[in-house]
């Protein structure tokens, strides 16, 4: 059993494979109290994280209740090409996202992930990493139309019923919701001129089946993209690949 586990800074995800089966999923926040409540016993761990101090607990924690030392992933450990002067740069999670596209989805590819930022990211028709884009997340932009204005308040974020809003509670849903969309849309054409008309695009993360919902440029929705990308690495290295 592997244990696999997504630092975010918004959330931790943790999942429990057999082989490549996910059989349990837990999701915590990643400032809140940190408990492993996965069920069944692991006998191997894998940690992809993008908040140093919570990768330091976790290690000891899933150490402690499990006795083995988790893998930290990291640029160097992975199969994948990085088609980029400074490596050091690119958050894991988009290279672990990367690795299971490639996998399962195939290349060349545009990855998009919703999370407390939206980050796009390329992979080649070789499979190549080849860098994106990061723009805030649509919670985050949510949160600050609410904070820097007196009187809009904090609203849910789904699919609205209008386009023209006919309150205002509608007309932000609206402003937000197909904003967002298009914005993202207009990043899909963009990378499809670079990567080419025959790349697929993979959505992951919070909200992808929301802002997913709204458009026909996503060909899939995969949640656990993450996760499944720990697996692919750990298994590689049981095989010696790396």
């Amino acid at each position: 059993m592997l244990l696999a586990v997504d630092i975010g800074n918004t959330n931790i995800v943790l999942g429990l494979f057999d082989k490549n089966l996910l059989i349990s999923k837990q999701r915590i926040l990643t400032n809140g109290p940190i408990s492993v409540k996965v069920w069944g016993k692991a006998d191997a761990a894998i940690i992809s994280s993008v908040v140093p101090r919570q990768t330091r607990i976790l290690s000891k924690m899933i150490e402690k209740l499990y006795g083995v030392k988790p893998v930290i992933v990291n640029w160097r450990n992975i199969d994948l090409k990085i088609a980029l002067k400074n490596k050091r740069q690119v958050g894991v999670d988009r290279l672990v996202n990367a690795i299971a596209v490639k996998r399962i989805y195939g290349a060349p590819a545009v990855i998009i992930d919703f999370g407390t930022a939206t980050t796009f990211c390329a992979l080649d028709k070789n499979g190549r990493y080849m860098g994106g884009a990061i723009t805030s997340g649509l919670a985050i932009s949510r949160d600050v139309l609410h904070e820097r204005t007196a009187k809009l308040p904090l609203i849910e974020i789904r699919k609205p019923g209008h386009t023209i809003g006919q309150d205002t509670l509608e007309a932000m849903r609206s402003g937000l919701f197909y904003g967002y969309v298009d914005m993202v849309e207009g990043m899909i054409k963009r990378f499809k001129a670079k990567l080419g008309r025959k790349a697929k695009v993979i959505a992951t993360g919070g909200l992808s089946k929301t802002i997913a919902s709204g458009t026909k440029n996503i060909d899939a929705v995969d949640p656990d993209l993450t996760l499944k990308g720990l697996n692919i690495i750990y298994r590689d290295m049981v095989k010696g690949k790396r």
